[in-house]
């Protein structure tokens, strides 16, 4: 983020005013190629570990229990091994 970025309240969290359409847009990909597999992402509460969803937004991406999380957020779970997506040798890309 940049000084001279403006901010928005979105989800109840303050962000950059573009990140809201990032999560908006994430909403619509519902699966993802994963060693040749497609899989159903996991949204945000409903990872193998607990990061809160029932109390706050993901705190990377900042979307809400029930929402899929925003690309490239820290927090995402690989549906293929349950690492973290970001970190995983799941995804591959061409």
């Amino acid at each position: 983020m940049k000084e001279d970025d403006k901010y928005v309240i979105y989800n109840g969290v303050k962000m950059v005013e573009w990140w809201p359409a990032k999560i908006e847009e994430a909403q619509k990909i519902t699966t993802i190629i994963l060693k040749g597999k497609e899989y159903t992402r996991i949204i945000y509460g409903s990872e193998s570990d607990d990061w809160g969803a029932d109390d706050h937004a993901c705190g990377d991406c900042g979307v809400l229990k029930g929402q899929y999380h925003a690309e490239s957020c820290d927090i995402e779970e690989c549906p293929c091994c349950h690492g973290q997506i970001f970190s995983c040798d799941c995804y591959e890309e061409d």
